[in-house]
């Protein structure tokens, strides 16, 4: 029962940890309060309470019209912190090789709901630079070489998810609009990797690459970013096959020894 274990507030933190494993297991669909209050054997009037504080939290969203609960956004904005510094410490040497091979910035992205936040950053050798993003930095999904290349190789109900949550946003960068986006990510499917050609800014170019983990889903991405004259259309590909072999060599046989 959800209400056997301590009391007060811990009590009231058990039970909405309860609740939120309850809409977990039925988040495809959603669920109603009156379902998670019997399935969890909390009186429909708590459950309603604390249901109403998760979604005031961003925890859970609800659908006024069909009365059901999701989780919220907020939950992995939780998991990507959670993931970021293992992530980060993992794919360090492979951020450090690959910019010993290419000389130019290397970033690494991670996926924050529909934004995309940079959790590392390796400076290569050649002279000019391009740090067009900080450690912490966040964009919306498909804006730059990394943060296209977290987006454009999910699946196609997700990508339209995060286009219709982003819509409003893309017009800040270059004037994008969604269809935009949505156009960056098919051509992205058919080189195999992310390609940011100085559309954002016309002194920087960049090519971004997906990290996955054991079953296939995407967890990161790590880009190459250059001046346009270090990375003309007979390099992109070159850069991109260095990223993913970097990735394969460190990220796999990390996976191999666990």
């Amino acid at each position: 029962m959800a209400g056997s274990s301590g009391s007060g507030g811990a009590q009231a933190i058990v039970r909405a940890i309860t609740l939120l494993r309850a809409v977990a297991r039925a988040n495809e669909r959603g669920v109603r309060a009156n379902v998670l209050a019997a399935e969890t054997g909390l009186s429909v009037a708590t459950t309603h309470r604390i249901l109403g504080v998760l979604a005031q939290e961003g925890l859970l969203t609800h659908d006024p019209y069909s009365k059901v609960y999701h989780l919220g956004m907020e939950l992995s904005v939780l998991g990507a912190a959670a993931q970021e510094f293992s992530i980060r410490d993992r794919l360090r040497p492979a951020l450090e090789q690959i910019a010993l091979e290419v000389e130019d910035t290397i970033f690494l992205l991670i996926r924050s709901g529909s934004d995309a936040v940079c959790i590392d950053r390796v400076e290569g050798s050649y002279p000019i630079r391009t740090l067009t993003l900080d450690i912490g930095a966040r964009r919306p999904l498909g804006i730059g070489g990394g943060s296209l290349a977290l987006l454009a190789f999910l699946p196609d109900a997700e990508v339209e998810a995060v286009l219709a949550a982003n819509a409003q946003r893309y017009s800040s960068y270059a004037d994008f609009t969604a269809d935009d986006i949505r156009r960056f990510v098919f051509e992205a499917r058919e080189l195999g990797y992310a390609l940011n050609n100085g559309i954002l800014r016309p002194n920087v170019a960049a090519v971004g690459v997906p990290v996955r983990n054991a079953d296939g889903r995407i967890v990161a991405a790590i880009s190459v970013a250059a001046i346009p004259d270090r990375l003309p259309e007979e390099r992109q590909e070159r850069v991109a096959e260095i990223i993913a072999h970097n990735i394969q060599r460190i990220w796999n046989t990390a996976d191999s020894r666990a």
